[in-house]
């Protein structure tokens, strides 16, 4: 039966189930994927079901309850975060697509709150839609699902119609609260057309009560969308960056930034420079003296860091610097709109950094300064498009981590330029 005749609800299953089956092609032996929630998704668990039946192996981490019972009835083995801390992949569905930005709404299936947080530990994310889900404009036809607790949710109701939407509360067939696999509640915002997707999540995330939403701004990676002239795949604009990269690798003191770069450098062939060794003198007393940095005192340290970036971007050349950039308005100046520049984070609990600095000496920043600097962090945000790996392996390893995820067009620059 062509695509034509069958009718329409069968039509869109149809590519749907197309779209997820080029996703589930991504997915390699022993990775850890995510298991998106909703119609869309189910097709990626079947074809998933198919690969793994085939010999392919790999562990998922689904986003409902419903998901999980899905997989454990298709035979996919399953993990939890107990266990695997990051994913590699996850492929989930949508509810709508920005065009050109690949900005999302979804949660209509009821799981925006852990497909968000499995959204946010995943390496990738593919999403998997029919071609009716691609708009201009997000919530041009598609209500902005938020999630709350239930104490109070008339008051959230209320705060999110003063940011101009039409809340109301999500309701079962059966007239009774719609509740989340967390316990909470729905409430579904329509606002029209949304100007600002990232300003309206960041107003919407500040309200008291609300859990998360629906507005999955620069997570997505790829889009997988099929219509009746076939499967067609989207990349994020993150996956264009300008060329050749520099990278800043940032994190508190004592996360291993000086080590690890040098090791990406080694490795690379690449231009190094220790963003340390850029503060000016006046700076280093201070923080010999154990005197936390103010905004102020970092203003020429800053400058001075866009400065080595934009030489290597004249000279067209890779790099690699180091600097602790714990807030968006210090990446802000060092990065800005550079689209050469990729930020690597790394991410380390108290215990861990802590155990680094004992280890360190002959340094400036004294160790009694670590909780300043735990104090000021402001971690990236999925719109910074941040390449974030935890720190606690050796060096050696972690800095094999980022190579593997630079992914191959960075040997072919580390080739031209050693």
């Amino acid at each position: 039966m062509s695509a034509t005749s069958r009718s329409p609800e069968a039509s869109r299953d149809a590519f749907k189930r197309a779209a997820a089956a080029a996703a589930v092609e991504l997915v390699e032996d022993g990775m850890v994927v995510g298991l998106g929630t909703g119609s869309t998704a189910a097709f990626a668990v079947e074809a998933l079901a198919q690969r793994h039946a085939h010999g392919l192996r790999f562990l998922g981490i689904p986003t409902s309850e419903r998901t999980a019972a899905q997989a454990r009835a298709v035979g996919i083995p399953l993990t939890s975060f107990v266990e695997h801390r990051q994913i590699d992949l996850t492929i989930d569905g949508a509810d709508e697509v920005e065009r050109g930005t690949l900005n999302l709404i979804k949660g209509l299936g009821g799981a925006l709150l852990r497909e968000k947080i499995v959204a946010a530990a995943s390496r990738r994310l593919a999403i998997v839609v029919d071609g009716a889900k691609l708009v201009d404009r997000l919530g041009a036809n598609t209500p902005v699902p938020v999630e709350v607790v239930p104490f109070g949710l008339e008051a959230t109701s209320a705060s999110l119609e003063v940011l101009g939407a039409s809340a109301r509360l999500r309701l079962t067939s059966a007239g009774d609260p719609f509740v989340t696999d967390g316990g909470n509640r729905i409430i579904d915002c329509s606002f029209v057309a949304i100007a600002d997707p990232a300003r309206l999540e960041e107003r919407i995330r500040r309200i008291v009560g609300v859990v998360e939403s629906g507005l999955f701004i620069g997570r997505a990676h790829m889009v997988f969308v099929a219509d009746p002239d076939g499967v067609h795949r989207l990349d994020s604009a993150h996956v264009h960056r300008g060329k050749p990269p520099v990278l800043v690798v940032m994190g508190v003191s004592g996360s291993g930034k000086s080590t690890i770069a040098q090791e990406l450098a080694a490795r690379l062939g690449w231009a190094f420079e220790e963003g340390d060794a850029l503060h000016p003198e006046s700076n280093v007393a201070k923080m010999h003296a154990a005197i936390a940095l103010t905004d102020e005192d970092r203003q020429p340290w800053l400058a001075r860091v866009a400065a080595w970036i934009d030489g290597q971007r004249d000279r067209k050349q890779p790099g690699i610097i180091t600097c602790s950039a714990l807030k968006r308005s210090y990446r802000r100046i060092i990065i800005g709109d550079r689209p050469e520049v990729r930020l690597v984070y790394l991410r380390g609990g108290h215990d861990v950094i802590a155990e680094h600095l004992a280890g360190r000496s002959g340094h400036f920043m004294p160790a009694s300064l670590l909780q300043s600097q735990i104090d000021t962090l402001e971690e990236p945000s999925a719109d910074e498009d941040p390449l974030t790996v935890d720190v606690g392996p050796p060096a050696g390893q972690v800095a094999e981590e980022i190579i593997r995820r630079l992914g191959s067009s960075t040997v072919v620059h580390s080739g031209q330029h050693r």
